[in-house]
């Protein structure tokens, strides 16, 4: 039996009687973890969206980010973040480096407030094991685990331990997996069936294109959105700027290519060129300022009105 399923672009959300005087009355922060964040949205720990400074400078805004797993010393990121008042996060692999790592954090005394277990399909052994070696090792540290697409993978998670699942597989823009595995699934299922799945927080992550993806990635039942593109290009973000013909663009790779692997071996991303474009500060007031809208929509004050929007199948 083949079944039909749906990404954001195929839906949209009802709106409801607005019950605030200002759109700018509506909260949008939400509760993740032992931290409240001012947005339930963040960059993706890929290196070329985010470096030490784009971390530094979205937890000084009250943002939350995660910091990338390749070629990090995750003792000195996490002592520098934990010194300055900010809180850590890194990313970690399942391989004998991570054990490596794990251990001098633990050695010098080190405790990261969130960890993320990075694979590219966290519903494997290796995963389970490293999740049992992470929190026995750091039950205080919030673990995130993924990625993974179905509710039975997701339910798996929570039960090996995860604090948070990280959904979504091969649903980036430059994230070339579907094409060179034949595996993928539209974020709108795969979101709904994880989140239904499990009561620990779900991150939707992949296929944001449009501001509104946020909301209805919430009304999916995701806690947490991860988007990439979105937050590349920006002087904050990672990258060196590459001029062309008089424009400016930024470098924008997989974390699966080989301009991340450093070799064309087992390639599922690809490397693009996005538009320069300045100072985020203005995409992430923008960003705000549209998801306010969109609770104001909802017929609520928070994101929790979210949760119980109708949703409707467009066709296009």
């Amino acid at each position: 039996m083949m079944t039909t399923e749906l990404n954001y672009g195929d839906v949209y959300l009802v709106p409801r009687k607005t019950i605030v005087d200002s759109r700018k009355e509506c909260d949008t922060s939400v509760q993740f973890g032992p931290r409240r964040f001012d947005m339930p949205i963040y960059p993706s720990n890929m290196k070329s969206v985010v470096d030490e400074e784009t971390c530094a400078a979205f937890a000084r805004l009250g943002w939350f980010y995660t910091m990338h797993r390749f070629n990090v010393d995750a003792c000195r990121f996490t002592a520098a973040m934990q010194e300055e008042g900010l809180f850590a996060s890194i990313s970690v692999g399942v391989n004998e480096d991570t054990l490596q790592q794990l251990a001098e954090l633990k050695a010098a005394g080190l405790t990261p407030e969130y960890i993320t277990l990075d694979v590219a399909n966290a519903w494997c052994v290796k995963a389970e094991r490293m999740i049992k070696h992470i929190k026995d090792a750091f039950p205080g540290s919030f673990l995130i685990g993924g990625n993974i697409a179905t509710a039975e993978a997701a339910r798996d998670l929570e039960s090996w331990g995860c604090d948070a699942i990280k959904a979504g597989i091969a649903g980036g823009r430059v994230c070339i997996t579907k094409n060179k595995t034949g595996f993928h699934r539209p974020m709108v299922s795969t979101v709904r069936d994880c989140a239904t799945a499990v009561s620990v927080p779900v991150i939707a992550d992949g296929g944001i294109v449009e501001h509104g993806d946020m909301a209805k990635a919430l009304a999916c039942g995701a806690s947490m959105i991860m988007a990439g593109s979105l937050f590349a290009g920006y002087d904050e973000s990672a990258g060196e700027i590459v001029e062309i013909n008089g424009k400016h663009y930024k470098e924008y790779f997989g974390s699966a290519s080989q301009f991340n692997k450093g070799a064309y071996v087992n390639v599922e991303g690809k490397k693009i060129l996005v538009e320069y474009k300045g100072s985020i500060g203005k995409l992430l007031r923008e960003l705000k300022e549209d998801l306010q809208s969109s609770v104001s929509y909802a017929g609520g004050r928070d994101l929790s009105a979210l949760k119980t929007v109708e949703m409707i199948q467009v066709y296009r």
